[in-house]
């Protein structure tokens, strides 16, 4: 899957029905993962939701910007989270995905994409941050992310993402990350 800015992303997909996601999801919590789950839900509601949404979802412990976008913002938090302890790594997890594929949303799925990115940012940027214990050492946490989809709208997020999703079927008991 290719953004506007030409970024190839290849997302993970857990299939609701499966219950891989909420097994893989308790064994990270187990190992001491920082697991942020992110309801689409919540999103679709409205813009100033979806904002709350994700502040609430990695823990935001300051108060909210009032200048500027708030949804631009929610971007550049979910890229630093140094609020979090990511020692072990962090999962971000797009809980009900499909729900941005109704008929009442755009025609070009604009909030899906939104989402996406937001996804998108965690892989191509948090990775890559610096420590914060000094600016030229980096301390790249392990990140995983999925998307939970249900067996009835799979096929039209999978053509969304132009065929370029993994789906995951299972992982290592033993070593979910």
């Amino acid at each position: 899957y290719k953004d506007e800015s030409d970024d190839t992303f290849f997302p993970a997909i857990y299939i609701t029905e499966d219950t891989v996601l909420k097994r893989q999801t308790q064994a990270l919590r187990d190992q001491g993962w920082a697991v942020i789950e992110i309801s689409c839900a919540a999103i679709v509601r409205d813009g100033d939701a979806g904002v709350k949404e994700i502040l609430r979802a990695i823990k935001f412990p300051y108060d909210i910007p009032t200048v500027g976008d708030p949804v631009g913002w929610t971007e550049e938090f979910i890229e630093d989270l140094h609020w979090l302890n990511l020692s072990k790594g962090v999962f971000v997890i797009l809980k009900d995905y499909d729900v941005l594929f109704t008929p009442w949303n755009s025609p070009d799925h604009s909030e899906a994409k939104w989402m996406a990115r937001h996804l998108q940012t965690v892989d191509d940027t948090l990775r890559y941050r610096h420590s914060q214990f000094a600016y030229g050492d980096y301390d790249p946490p392990y990140v995983l992310y999925g998307m939970e989809v249900s067996q009835e709208k799979l096929d039209t997020v999978l053509e969304f993402f132009e065929d370029r999703a993994t789906i995951i079927e299972d992982f290592d008991e033993d070593n979910p990350g």
